[in-house]
């Protein structure tokens, strides 16, 4: 009896041991950020896309470098925080075929380029003020979805509603809305597919999948969803409770998109990198004590590169 009683109690032990180490090997993920903090990110997007029709070819290339800001205005009991999103400067360069390549840089270009008219009228401008809760679930939003037009996702990533462990997996759910040839709209449902690869120092490794889950058999619809079948990795503070970067590529091919001889290729890379603190205070200081002068100057050396892995 004693016999029986002392090896369920090791029995006991040994699971109890085991839940407490599964347990251990859990992170709860959650955005954390304080009343009064800006905080900025450098955004790097290049982008190439080929199209052929009828023996025309056409290549049109870009590349911007940008940084976003998010100043925090207010953060509740629950974690929900209110911001507002900012781009605080551009660099941007584009160029069609033969046409002249065209550049603006918002530091230092006083004559805006026709490209880039509407663009320089955001810079430095709140484009949304948003209150999102700890998860990322968005509460409350006014203003720009200017990232989600190119497949990056929402202004945050969707953040899982439990502790996880390497190997987890959360979902994304959205929609998208395309067009017909004869202008009715078709609407595609899409998920991105989240896995937890491993936490590291405090900091946990995620990549991320588009999936589109509505059939599409229509070249003419697939040509409209490339810039949203986003493949990446996102790295994101455990302690701090943010991201401090983002990778995502594109790499897709639509053959039949208008004639059977058509073709279009995009090819891009996203990335986002979380700036020092030290830097943003000090900016903030500059940027309070002292006016800034602008010249025309042009670099000659922001050209893209974009290379297959």
């Amino acid at each position: 009896m004693k016999i029986t009683l002392l090896l369920c109690l090791s029995l006991f032990c040994l699971v109890s041991q085991a839940r407490a180490e599964e347990e251990a090997t859990k992170h709860l993920l959650r955005y954390q950020f304080a009343n009064g903090e800006q905080v900025e990110w450098k955004v790097i997007h290049l982008g190439t896309t080929e199209t052929k029709i009828q023996g025309n070819t056409q290549t049109s290339k870009s590349r911007s470098v940008s940084t976003k800001a998010w100043q925090v205005s207010d953060v509740d009991a629950e974690g929900n925080f209110t911001f507002s999103h900012t781009v605080t400067n551009v660099n941007m360069w584009q160029q069609l075929s033969d046409r002249p390549e065209v550049r603006y840089n918002s530091e230092t270009d006083t004559e805006i380029p026709t490209e880039y008219q509407q663009v320089a009228k955001t810079v430095g401008v709140p484009l949304a003020t948003v209150t999102i809760s700890a998860k990322g679930e968005i509460v409350e939003r006014e203003g720009s979805k200017a990232n989600e037009k190119f497949g990056v996702g929402g202004i945050v990533m969707l953040l899982p509603d439990k502790p996880v462990k390497a190997g987890s997996r959360w979902y994304e759910p959205s929609e998208l809305r395309t067009r017909l040839p004869d202008g009715r709209a078709k609407k595609v449902k899409i998920r991105k597919n989240y896995t937890l690869k491993k936490v590291q120092t405090g900091v946990a490794t995620i990549s991320v999948k588009t999936e589109v889950l509505t059939p599409v058999n229509d070249p003419r619809i697939e040509s409209q969803l490339v810039q949203q079948l986003t493949e990446g990795t996102i790295k994101f503070d455990v302690d701090a409770g943010r991201v401090i970067s983002k990778e995502m590529n594109w790499d897709e091919t639509v053959v039949g998109f208008n004639g059977a001889d058509s073709m279009m290729k995009y090819l891009a890379r996203f990335t986002e990198e979380l700036l020092p603190a030290e830097r943003t205070a000090s900016k903030q200081q500059v940027e309070s004590s002292a006016p800034v002068a602008k010249t025309a100057r042009n670099s000659r050396n922001d050209k893209p590169m974009l290379r297959r892995k």
